[in-house]
């Protein structure tokens, strides 16, 4: 994720403690017109039955949506299906970051 990210010539930083809530943030991405995006990349660990997210992982998700940043986090089942295609992780990656993007004032995820 964050090699395609960084191929998308976003600003990227890794593993960001943030101050208000407390929580490890992935990486916060920094848009061309200057908007950070808080980004989680969350593995099968932080799901129960496959698709349920843990009591854990769905309170930082709340929390983060909450913050000052738009939020968006990406489940494996969404990335392991992109299959090392390139073009493809891109295209998701474009479209998952316009769509918080355009929610994040009428928080509407």
């Amino acid at each position: 994720v964050v090699s395609t990210l960084l191929w998308l010539g976003m600003g990227l930083k890794q593993e960001v403690f943030c101050e208000r809530t407390g929580y490890s943030i992935d990486a916060i991405i920094v848009t061309k017109e200057g908007r950070e995006v808080a980004v989680e990349v969350d593995g099968p660990h932080h799901f129960i039955d496959g698709r349920i997210p843990t009591g854990s992982t769905a309170l930082k998700h709340r929390h983060l949506k909450l913050g000052e940043r738009a939020f968006l986090a990406i489940p494996y089942w969404d990335w392991y299906e992109l299959n090392q295609d390139p073009k493809g992780q891109q295209e998701y990656l474009e479209k998952a970051i316009a769509r918080v993007l355009s929610n994040v004032n009428g928080r509407s995820d």
